[in-house]
């Protein structure tokens, strides 16, 4: 059996070769140091967010919300994670080198000019350890840090587990499974998201999953997996000084109202904000109240 098992998976992996170009997202690019970081821009005016998204995501997970946010007057940014996305891969796929990218994004942006209001970093999931870090090392090239959906450490049954029972040929074959087909991914894409977020159709299908077909992808993919989740210790989290607020989605699965309420303490804010008919993925359950919300904790921010 696992022999046929074995010749399944190389069967399998050869049949579905083939990548797509970076370029295939659209969307536009910038030099940040060793790697060449894809993002999106919604809005030319107002003050700066920049979006970070999770583990398995891309900008394409802000595809609602970015709009809805500068509807309300800001200039939106939303970054690919190296390792994720359309932005180049390169490792080493760490929460030093995703923080030092972001960092370099804010200089390549001039968002860090002396006369230029700071950036609102707003962190999805995973993505809050890359902001939390970020403003821990670099408080003055931030405004604020919003933490949604994620409490800043590699918490929870993520994947890090996978790397240890999962090993080639078979990662790669589950690697394309999930990435490849749409009806694997769309059970955990209602559970993690709910009941108001946009239908599985082929088009949302394609915009999560094509990132995992450019070159170089699913190696790191696997690299992430290995290694497992990034993420911050608690002291580190307590260390972050600057303006702070937490927003969580009534249903997360993932992180519920006590885990909110303890990375709020840890952040030394009372900001807290629950999203109601939303789940883990609150940015496309109700991105226009997750635009109010973070329009709400920004004019906070910024009036201290």
């Amino acid at each position: 059996m696992a022999l046929l098992s074995t010749m399944l998976s190389f069967a399998y992996n050869a049949l579905t070769q083939g990548t797509v170009p970076l370029t295939s997202g659209g969307g536009h690019f910038v030099r940040t140091g060793d790697v060449r970081t894809h993002y999106e821009t919604w809005g030319t005016t107002g003050p700066p967010v920049i979006l970070v998204h999770g583990f398995a995501e891309s900008t394409f997970a802000w595809h609602l919300f970015g709009p809805a946010l500068a509807a309300l007057g800001y200039r939106v940014f939303a970054i690919d994670v190296r390792g994720f996305g359309y932005t180049e891969r390169r490792p080493p796929y760490s929460l030093s080198a995703d923080t030092t990218q972001l960092q370099r994004f804010i200089t390549a942006m001039h968002l860090d000019a002396g006369d230029a209001p700071k950036p609102v970093l707003v962190g999805h999931s995973s993505g809050a350890a890359i902001i939390g870090n970020l403003a821990r090392l670099h408080p003055s090239l931030t405004a604020g840090v919003v933490f949604v959906d994620g409490d800043g450490t590699p918490y929870g049954a993520g994947p890090g587990w996978a790397g240890v029972f999962v090993r080639d040929p078979y990662m790669r074959s589950i690697v394309r499974l999930v990435t490849r087909h749409a009806w694997v991914v769309s059970p955990s894409y209602r559970r993690l998201c709910g009941s108001t977020c946009p239908k599985w159709t082929a088009k949302e299908a394609d915009g999560w999953a094509r990132p995992f077909r450019v070159p170089g992808a699913e190696d790191a993919l696997e690299a992430v997996i290995h290694q497992g989740l990034i993420g911050l210790k608690p002291a580190q989290i307590e260390a972050i000084r600057v303006p702070a607020a937490v927003i969580v989605g009534a249903h997360d699965p993932q992180m519920g109202q006590g885990s909110a309420r303890t990375t709020a303490a840890r952040l030394h804010t009372d900001r807290v904000t629950t999203i109601a008919d939303a789940g883990h993925l609150v940015m496309l359950a109700q991105p226009h109240a997750l635009a109010s919300a973070i329009d709400a904790d920004a004019k906070a921010f910024a009036g201290r």
